[in-house]
């Protein structure tokens, strides 16, 4: 009988944490890495944001430098129908892998207006699936013949 008793006062001497400390603890962490998961999320969010942008600008560049060349550009992507329109290019673009599945609509312009004199102005407009537009022109201007 000596020993049930010792081992009675030795398990009611057992230190641990209750059924309320644990849920709380359990609720405590879900709660914080809810509010991580949140905050990766809206980080994830405004870095392909801010990549859509950078893409925009640098597409729009090299819109005008390929219209400048006189050459059909085509961008390192596959995208739709061409049309000629008011002395320009449009369509819209798909971007490779780069971009996730949801978002890959891209669309392009470039149109060309003339100005006074031998010079016209070409603006390229870019808008990226989140409706972000970057535009960019340009002046292309004859210079006259030296005699």
């Amino acid at each position: 009988m000596a020993g049930s008793a010792t081992r009675r006062r030795s398990i009611a001497n057992q230190s641990g944490f209750s059924l309320p400390e644990t849920l709380a603890a359990a609720l405590l962490f879900t709660v914080s890495l809810n509010g991580l998961l949140q905050y990766h999320q809206i980080l994830q969010q405004s870095f392909q944001h801010q990549w859509q942008q950078r893409q925009a600008w640098r597409l729009a560049s090299q819109l005008l430098d390929a219209y400048e060349a006189g050459i059909a550009y085509h961008p390192s992507v596959t995208h739709g129908p061409t049309s000629k329109s008011e002395g320009g290019m449009s369509g819209s673009a798909t971007l490779g892998n780069s971009v996730p599945s949801l978002e890959k609509r891209w669309q392009f312009t470039v149109s060309e207006g003339r100005q006074k004199g031998e010079c016209r102005q070409v603006v390229a407009r870019v808008m990226t699936p989140r409706r972000y537009q970057a535009t960019l022109d340009r002046w292309f201007c004859r210079l006259p013949a030296v005699e």
